[in-house]
């Protein structure tokens, strides 16, 4: 029997045949048996002197014998050649077709699990950096991503702030704040909150906030105030009114002995006083609303809600009582002068409280209550049930806010400490308003 060649097998004495290998086995010269191709390995035609190896991105799946090796399933792959097996492609990354040598990474701002045969994108507020990510970051305190597919997270831009993780945008620095940093996880209060605000939202700047600003210059020290402030002028000292409008009071006597200084003024205040330094709010630094939106506010603001300067060195008013509430003419974008608000906030001092007399007080409270009995007020411009002394005129509404109104108001304080009203019962003539509370510690300004 000729032996010489492989391919074949006599698998007993006295054969007088080979008999081929079949396909997926092979054997060497001389054989009795023929041999399974080893996993990795094919062996396509029968008389196979040997297996040849698959080639690389296919493998035989782990089985002998093999007649032929099998591409690799998208999502997988094989590098190199005599793969028993192929390998999943793992987490970032991914094949499409079948046969694949190696598995493509996902690009920046997408991701993918194990076995993938495409990337996903990263979800809004989250991104991936790095080429073959394998999972998308959520964006950091201070940064966002507004779409899908960010490979980096921006920060957040000046006048805002992100607190949180993961986030599509970043939320504008309320007022009463700013900030002049980009990529921030907070916004800055403005000094003393009380009495500091911005007149606008997303503030970039410290000069932003606005509010009194006093300084007492004594001989070795000078004081800095911002709100109600007691000082004993043990010696004399320098005020200089860097900020709105001050009332110098007497600690003994508040209500009659005082002083008002102006912004801009600087006095000299001898020693042995001792004083009650208050700061002007209402219709200074905010608008009292019911006067007609602020009709008599007398502020020194000089810009609009944009930051815009008032044209002619104006100031923000509102003398037609128009619903924006004070207001300047400014230049827009194209040249032309349009009428805009300047952000200036309600008061919530003498509207929804009131100060000192009550005099100051812009409030909708219209009623007071008498021995458990509560009475409305009369309107003020009506003498029925009741004469009324205190008619609308130009000095009782400038002064007192006397108007054809049933609100409560103060225009005698020297008879009464409180606002108060006639009433609309024959029997009653007037009534205090008890239920108005008196401003303390309140804030200044309704945001």
């Amino acid at each position: 029997i000729n032996a010489e060649y492989g391919g074949s097998a006599a698998p007993g004495n006295g054969s007088t045949t080979c008999n081929l290998c079949s396909a997926g086995s092979f054997s060497g010269a001389g054989a009795v048996n023929c041999t399974l191709c080893q996993p990795g390995s094919a062996a396509g035609a029968p008389g196979a002197a040997s297996c040849d190896k698959c080639k690389a991105g296919t493998s035989t799946q782990d089985k002998e014998g093999a007649a032929s090796c099998t591409p690799c399933s998208p999502g997988s792959h094989a590098e190199g050649t005599g793969s028993a097996s192929c390998s999943v492609c793992e987490a970032g990354s991914f094949s499409v077709g079948s046969g694949t040598v190696i598995c493509s990474l996902c690009k920046p701002g997408s991701t993918s699990v194990k076995n993938a045969t495409v990337c996903t994108l990263c979800t809004p507020g989250t991104h991936a950096e790095a080429e073959g990510s394998s999972a998308c970051a959520p964006c950091d305190k201070g940064r966002y991503a507004a779409k899908a597919g960010s490979a980096t997270c921006a920060k957040c831009p000046l006048g805002s702030f992100q607190n949180k993780t993961g986030q599509v945008n970043c939320t504008a620095c309320a007022k009463g704040s700013f900030q002049d940093n980009t990529g921030m996880a907070e916004c800055i209060s403005c000094p003393s909150p009380r009495t500091y605000t911005t007149y606008s939202e997303g503030s970039t700047k410290y000069s932003s906030c606005k509010g009194p600003l006093l300084e007492i210059g004594f001989p070795k020290q000078t004081i800095t105030v911002r709100d109600v402030y007691k000082v004993d002028m043990n010696e004399s000292a320098d005020f200089f009114v860097r900020s709105g409008d001050w009332m110098l009071r007497s600690q003994a006597d508040p209500l009659t002995e005082n002083r008002l200084l102006k912004q801009g003024s600087l006095v000299r205040i001898n020693k042995g006083e001792k004083l009650l330094v208050e700061n002007v709010m209402p219709n200074m630094f905010c608008y009292k609303d019911p006067e007609g939106h602020g009709r008599f506010f007398e502020g020194y603001q000089n810009l609009d809600v944009k930051g815009r300067p008032c044209v002619d060195k104006g100031l923000c008013r509102n003398e037609d009582s128009d619903p924006m509430g004070p207001h300047c003419l400014v230049k827009s974008d194209d040249g032309k002068l349009v009428k805009s608000p300047c952000g200036i906030p309600k008061c919530i001092w003498d509207v929804d409280c009131y100060s000192y007399d009550g005099t100051g007080y812009r409030g909708s409270i219209g009623s007071g209550t008498v021995g458990g009995t509560t009475y409305s007020c009369q309107d003020w411009s009506s003498n029925r049930p009741h004469v009324n002394f205190y008619h609308p005129n130009a000095y009782n509404t400038a002064h007192f806010g006397i108007g054809a109104h049933t609100f409560c108001r103060n225009p005698a304080p020297r008879d009464v400490s409180k606002p108060w009203c006639y009433t609309t019962s024959m029997w009653v003539r007037s009534v205090e308003c008890d239920k108005i509370p008196t401003c303390t510690n309140q804030d200044y300004f309704h945001h």
